[in-house]
């Protein structure tokens, strides 16, 4: 495959990180463009970004016409939490850390907000889909929920598996269903070496079947 713009759009699950020991070579970024050096491929990676941020650079890209676009986001809108952004900018100003946090679990499981709902997140998928309109539109799937992950953040486990089932529908998805534990890094929704190398595989199989 040659000459093929592929662009990456991913949250911070791409990125190296310190406390994992990963360094810019250990990612799938990285080895892509080592193994496809005939091709130009471009990554933008936010880390702490959900969907509507990435969607909100969609137009930036969207006239480098891209062939493939890979698609790597939705834990931070598939996490079920306490607060909204705004609610959590006020707590923050206000410095109510300490007043908020005995109630964070309750609401959590009780209220479960979203920064993108299940329905959000489905159109905005579509609309970076439309407007990007590439050839292949992959999207690696969010990583499924351990079961301490599940006793740190109830509803996380049947929220995620929602958010992967729009991911399905909506593109060319490769999942993450088997990623072993020993890839995942103790925060439950990033990866190691192991991991970063796993969904290098996925998407390289993938590519080298176009």
């Amino acid at each position: 495959m040659e000459n093929k713009l592929i662009l990456i759009l991913t949250d911070s699950v791409a990125l190296p990180r310190k406390n994992a020991n990963t360094s810019w070579e250990d990612t799938y970024i990285y080895k892509l463009k080592n193994k496809y050096r005939n091709c130009n491929i471009i990554n933008v990676s936010l880390g702490g970004a959900s969907i509507s941020d990435i969607k909100n650079q969609v137009n930036y890209y969207k006239v480098l016409n891209p062939d493939i676009v890979i698609f790597h986001c939705g834990i931070v809108d598939a996490a079920p939490r306490a607060y909204g952004r705004i609610e959590m900018a006020i707590i923050k100003k206000m410095r109510l850390f300490r007043l908020t946090k005995p109630f964070v679990k309750f609401l959590r499981k009780n209220r479960s907000h979203h920064y993108a709902s299940p329905k959000k997140f489905e159109n905005e998928l579509r609309y970076i889909k439309d407007e990007l309109s590439p050839n292949f539109f992959y999207s690696i799937g969010i990583i499924p929920a351990l079961c301490d992950y599940e006793k740190k953040i109830p509803g996380i486990t049947k929220s995620i598996e929602k958010y992967n089932s729009i991911l399905k529908n909506e593109s060319c998805y490769l999942s993450t269903q088997f990623l072993s534990k020993d890839c995942i890094t103790s925060d439950y929704h990033h990866v190691n070496k192991k991991g970063l190398q796993y969904i290098f595989n996925l998407i390289s199989n993938a590519i080298d079947k176009i």
